[in-house]
């Protein structure tokens, strides 16, 4: 079955496009955007286009790579300090003994049968015999009896006891008691604890300068010997003489030295 065919218009040559010259339309008054244009044409328009919009995208991605925003200043670093831990105590690796070997268990030897002790044989004693005791001897003689001899004769004493003696005895006791507020115990003395009493004799000028010193009978040590020199030298001025006495006295007198 045939379709049906539809009648066809006849040809009008008025209805055809004809392309009009730039300059025609123009006298014409006419725009050029509504003159009907190639396909070349519009692709060229296109290209132009696409042309200046990848050209600004262009410009724009330069420009944000040259002008970027300053970034901020990093923050400071706060570091605190922090109290050191004592180091760890290094650990003692204690050696290890030797291993104990388990004493195998002995098994009991059988006890050795001792023999009987043979008895006693009974010796017969044997008589000693002591020398004889020694003949007496004769009694000794008595020694003959020493004559008895006349006792020595004394030697006097010395000046200065002979002084001191004749010094008045309230001065005597003063200068005693004014010696003894210089007495010193050297403490190297008293640590070996030795003691003693040295006699010191010295002559003194009447306002009480001491005009020399010396030693007369040891105390047993040199220490205590310096120490009642010192005693001297310290108490120095000693009281003055009184007047009915010399100008001059030479006097011994006892520095004693004891641990109470």
């Amino acid at each position: 079955m045939n379709a049906p065919r539809w009648p066809v218009p006849a040809h009008d040559p008025s209805t055809e496009y004809r392309p009009v010259p730039l300059a025609d339309a123009r006298a014409a008054g006419g725009r050029y955007s509504d003159q009907p244009t190639g396909w070349r044409t519009r692709m060229a328009g296109l290209g132009g286009t696409g042309g200046i919009g990848l050209f600004v995208l262009a410009c724009i991605f330069v420009t944000w790579h040259i002008v970027q925003p300053t970034p901020p200043p990093p923050e400071p670093l706060v570091v605190e300090n922090l109290p050191l831990s004592a180091p760890p105590e290094p650990v003692e690796e204690v050696p290890e003994g030797p291993r104990q070997t388990e004493q195998q268990e002995q098994a009991p030897q059988p006890l050795e049968e001792i023999p009987p002790l043979p008895k006693a044989i009974d010796v017969p004693r044997s008589t000693i015999i002591q020398p004889p005791p020694p003949p007496p001897m004769p009694p000794a003689q008595a020694a003959d009896p020493v004559p008895e001899t006349t006792a020595p004769r004394s030697l006097p004493a010395p000046p200065a006891r002979q002084m001191a003696s004749n010094a008045d005895p309230s001065w005597q006791a003063l200068l005693l008691g004014h010696l003894e507020k210089f007495r010193r115990y050297p403490a190297a003395a008293r640590a070996r604890r030795l003691q003693g009493v040295a006699h010191v004799r010295f002559r003194a000028a009447r306002d009480g300068r001491i005009l020399s010193s010396s030693v007369v009978q040891s105390a047993g040590s040199p220490l205590l010997d310096r120490a009642a020199l010192d005693t001297l030298r310290r108490a120095q001025p000693l009281p003055p003489i009184p007047p009915d006495q010399p100008d001059v006295m030479e006097v011994t007198v006892p520095i004693e030295f004891f641990i109470s």
